[in-house]
């Protein structure tokens, strides 16, 4: 019952972005009419409609959760318990918008971009999709959607924006801190968090399985079964060559180590799964059975050396994008929340999600 009313939730909630989007925005409307400034950058009807139309469902949700709101023409001016939805979409848009030109603003300041107007991004836009359809009709191939919506195309140039802006701060900010970044490796270091792998070598053990008609040929359940014979003889601190002399099978028994370059590469899937049991052994104990095509295996860690702590060479650069990363954030979020909003009442009061 909870996840289908769940699911209600997400389709009248979606129902209404589509409505929005199809008759939120009035006929014969300016939208390039100024809403407001945000630090002196303009913020347009249409730009301001666009990031509203994406909090609609969030809003909706909230009201309906909390009150069991349900939708009406009414409802996004109805106060409820002294909250009003559409106050509460125009207040989270401006926070939003708060951001986002922050950031545009940052990117223009650092001479990433030289236009973040609303105008700008339309024509980028109907020059993008009719690149695109060009492109369909000759059969060229192209990466995402053949047309972008407004906000999804807003969304990829504004995350675009954002990865610039993290790699100018990387390359400005993080290299002129380096004593705060030798600062951030220890405490990192003192905490455990930069310890690496330990070296851990085994015995693998290894037994093969087919149709079980040939002479010493085993069956995929013979195989197991004698496998966990295999297992509970290594358990019992026995050699894996005794043990299996003593069941007089044919398994294959080999060393692996297992230390920092093995988890240097990726690794399929059943691999993550070895590597992560591996990690658990201590020395004498024997790992769960891994099936691959066509045999059976287990490990026994026979030895196990601490790792040691990674040299500050080692995370230099994941440290440095960190903290830029970290910095970054600090300044838009002090940024924004210090923003001067100058806010064009005639415009802002008319704006309504429908």
């Amino acid at each position: 019952m909870k996840k289908r009313m769940s699911l209600v939730i997400v389709l009248l909630a979606a129902l209404l972005v589509l409505l929005f989007f199809l008759f939120g925005q009035r006929s014969g409307r300016d939208a390039y009419a100024e809403v407001l400034t945000i630090n002196g950058e303009p913020v347009v009807l249409g730009e301001f409609e666009m990031v509203l139309k994406d909090r609609v469902a969030e809003v909706y949700g909230y009201f309906h959760e909390t009150y069991g709101a349900q939708d009406s023409a009414k409802f996004w001016t109805t106060s409820f318990n002294g909250e009003i939805p559409l106050e509460m979409a125009k207040k989270k848009t401006l926070e939003k918008l708060k951001i986002i030109k922050t950031e545009q603003l940052l990117a223009k300041q650092y001479g990433l971009t030289d236009d973040v107007s609303y105008r700008g991004f339309k024509e980028s836009l109907a020059e993008e999709n009719k690149r695109r359809a060009e492109a369909v009709k000759k059969g060229q191939p192209i990466f995402g959607p053949r047309e972008y919506s407004e906000i999804a195309y807003f969304n990829h140039v504004h995350d675009t924006i954002k990865r610039q802006l993290l790699d100018y701060a990387a390359k400005h900010e993080a290299q002129a801190a380096n004593e705060a970044l030798h600062a951030a490796y220890e405490n990192l270091r003192k905490k455990g968090e930069l310890k690496k792998p330990d070296r851990i070598r085994t015995q693998v053990v290894e037994l093969a399985f087919g149709s079980g008609d040939g002479p010493g040929s085993l069956t995929r359940s013979a195989a197991m079964e004698t496998m966990n014979g295999i297992r509970s003889g290594l358990a019992g601190s026995k050699e894996a060559d005794a043990v299996v002399r003593q069941l007089g099978v044919n398994a294959l028994v080999k060393e692996r180590t297992f230390d920092e370059s093995s988890y240097a590469v990726d690794s399929s899937e059943e691999e993550e799964k070895v590597l992560a049991a591996v990690q658990k052994l201590k020395p004498g104990e024997v790992s769960e059975r891994f099936e691959t095509a066509g045999s059976v295996f287990v490990l026994q860690c026979t030895d196990r050396t601490p790792g040691g702590d990674l040299r500050f060479e080692d995370v230099q650069e994941r440290l440095k994008w960190k903290y830029a990363e970290e910095k970054l954030e600090e300044q838009v979020t002090e940024t924004a929340k210090n923003a001067n909003l100058v806010i064009h009442p005639k415009v802002y009061d008319e704006i309504a999600v429908r």
